[in-house]
C-alpha cells in the first residue's frame, strides 16, 4: 500500500511537473517585490509633482512615504489569505501611484 496522496501519485504517473511550495513562495515573493517596488517608485516620482514646491523637499517627502509604504504593502500582500488578493492590492496601489504621476501635471 502506497503512502502517497492519490493526486501526487497520479501526477507522477502522468509525467506532470509539480512545483514545490518553496518555489511557489519564491515566485510569489519576487512578484510582490516587483509590484511593491513599482508602487514605491511611482510614489517617489509623483511627490515631485504633487508635493511641496521645493524640489528637494518634495523628493524627501516622496522617499519618506515610499519607505513607509514599502514594508506595509509587502506585508499586506503576503498577509492576505489569497495570494492573488495580495498581488491585486499591491498592483492597485502601484497603478494608483502611476496614474497620480501621469495625470497630475
Amino acid at each position: 500500500m502506497s503512502s502517497e496522496a492519490p493526486s501526487t501519485a497520479r501526477s507522477r504517473r502522468s509525467g506532470a511537473i509539480v512545483s514545490s511550495p518553496a518555489r511557489r513562495w519564491i515566485w510569489r515573493a519576487v512578484c510582490v517585490f516587483a509590484l511593491v517596488w513599482m508602487a514605491a517608485h511611482f510614489i517617489t516620482l509623483g511627490a515631485l509633482k504633487w508635493g511641496p514646491p521645493v524640489r528637494h523637499d518634495a523628493t524627501v517627502l516622496g522617499q519618506m512615504i515610499a519607505v513607509a509604504a514599502f514594508p506595509l504593502l509587502f506585508l499586506l500582500a503576503f498577509g492576505t489569505r489569497s495570494p492573488l488578493r495580495g498581488g491585486i492590492i499591491a498592483g492597485a496601489v502601484g497603478v494608483v501611484a502611476l496614474l497620480a504621476v501621469l495625470l497630475h501635471s
